[in-house]
């Protein structure tokens, strides 16, 4: 956006009536997002419906006025959530316009395959970020919004999440979520947040892991934090934001087992999303047997978790592995599992024990199969799970995705991830 001579974007709020430079300004960055201003040459009504449908979209008080939190947001150089828009030339297929976004037809909207586009029409897609973790270094080439493993090629990445720093990672980004406190319970957490000196050690251990030149954020992945620890949670998370050296990113995991504040503890959500860039949000996977991704499960804690945290700084975690159920008695009390098997590793032990397929009472497909009187229960991702996780990541307006674990997906859905947004490169050297 070309800055216009006069007073500075950003210098005053901007309501409707206002006139001037910074206006011009306004109306630039809201034309870039794809909003239709007209002829409009001061804040009128259709740049306050354009404010408006930016604010809503990004999590704000959706009121028309162009305010602190606004330009807080609008002014970043790299805003987590990117609206695109494309003006339909004559003659100009949607085929062809989603090829040459490397989207697919269905990032312009569920019904648009249905009908006519018209020459001028402006056609909205968003850009999204998609982070996919890693337990060890894939081999192969990774880099910037690419990674290369077993011989494919993959386009759908942000970047990648590591539990330590890797040492061969010459570009791209990188977030170290360290073993520190990973799957602890309440109590192990306790034992780091319940004194200063236990908290700055704590503190230290993460930033330390999170020092190598390619790193650029560190992820707190606790699930769990008891009521009683809520404040000392947020002193920890001050700690580690005044210690992370910018333009370093610093993530949390927020769910259902992290209580919020209420008058006899809890975590403030308000705050932790005031201190935090990014929230992830893990959709656990089932206890019992069933599907791994609900999409109205995703739907409901999005929705308990909107309240209190910018939609544009959600990251919905996502299951891309099989799971496997062990039952070693008929009566099915006994149950074992369930354990954690790459798809396709997953598919060829169905294979192999002549798995014969059957649906569960919900009608979920799984393969069943025997074997020295244990009865086991394959429970595959299927690559269509990606069309329900992005459509409440574009519901939502969520930041993007977090696929858990990288290796272990069905390679068939990165078709399926690009046909509903692109993939958002991180440059967080400007953020």
């Amino acid at each position: 956006m070309a800055l216009l001579p006069g007073r500075k974007l950003g210098s005053r709020t901007l309501r409707f009536g206002h006139k001037g430079p910074d206006v011009m300004q306004l109306h630039a960055f809201l034309r870039l997002q794809g909003y239709d201003l007209g002829t409009e040459e001061d804040f009128g009504y259709l740049t306050k419906d354009a404010v408006k449908r930016w604010q809503r979209d990004h999590g704000l008080v959706a009121d028309g006025i162009a305010g602190k939190r606004f330009f807080a947001l609008a002014l970043k150089k790299n805003v987590p959530i990117r609206r695109r828009v494309h003006v339909a030339e004559p003659g100009e297929t949607l085929d062809q316009i989603a090829k040459l976004y490397g989207v697919g037809p269905g990032a312009f909207g569920g019904s648009l395959h249905k009908q006519t586009i018209y020459p001028g029409q402006r056609l909205i897609f968003f850009d999204r970020e998609i982070w996919g973790i890693c337990t060890s270094v894939p081999k192969g080439e990774v880099h910037l919004g690419r990674l290369a493993t077993g011989g494919q090629s993959k386009e759908a990445l942000t970047g990648l999440v590591y539990q330590r720093s890797p040492a061969d990672l010459p570009q791209g980004s990188c977030v170290i979520k360290p073993v520190v406190g990973e799957d602890a319970n309440v109590v192990e957490i306790h034992h780091h947040l319940r004194t200063p000196w236990a908290r700055r050690r704590t503190a230290q251990n993460l930033l330390e892991s999170a020092e190598a030149p390619c790193c650029h954020g560190l992820y707190l992945p606790w699930r769990a934090v008891a009521s009683l620890d809520g404040r000392r949670y947020l002193k920890l998370l001050k700690l580690l934001r005044r210690r992370l050296k910018p333009p370093a990113m610093l993530w949390v995991e927020l769910g259902p087992e992290v209580p919020r504040w209420k008058l006899w503890g809890g975590v403030d959500y308000s705050c932790v999303n005031s201190l935090v860039d990014r929230v992830v949000l893990d959709v656990p996977p089932p206890k019992e047997p069933g599907v791994l991704f609900e999409r109205s499960r995703g739907e409901e804690l999005v929705d308990w978790l909107l309240p209190s945290v910018h939609s544009w700084k959600i990251l919905l975690k996502v299951p891309v592995y099989a799971l496997q159920w062990e039952f070693r008695s008929e009566d099915r009390e006994a149950e074992v599992g369930p354990s954690r098997l790459p798809y396709q590793t997953a598919l060829s032990r169905a294979f192999r024990h002549g798995a014969r397929l059957s649906q569960d009472e919900e009608g979920f497909p799984y393969y069943a199969y025997k074997q020295r009187g244990t009865e086991y229960h394959i429970r595959l991702p299927h690559h269509s799970l990606m069309e329900d996780v992005s459509a409440v990541a574009n519901r939502h307006n969520l930041a993007g995705l977090i696929l858990d674990e990288l290796g272990m997906e069905d390679p068939r859905i990165w078709q399926n991830l690009t046909m509903h947004f692109r993939p958002a490169s991180l440059n967080i050297s400007d953020q």
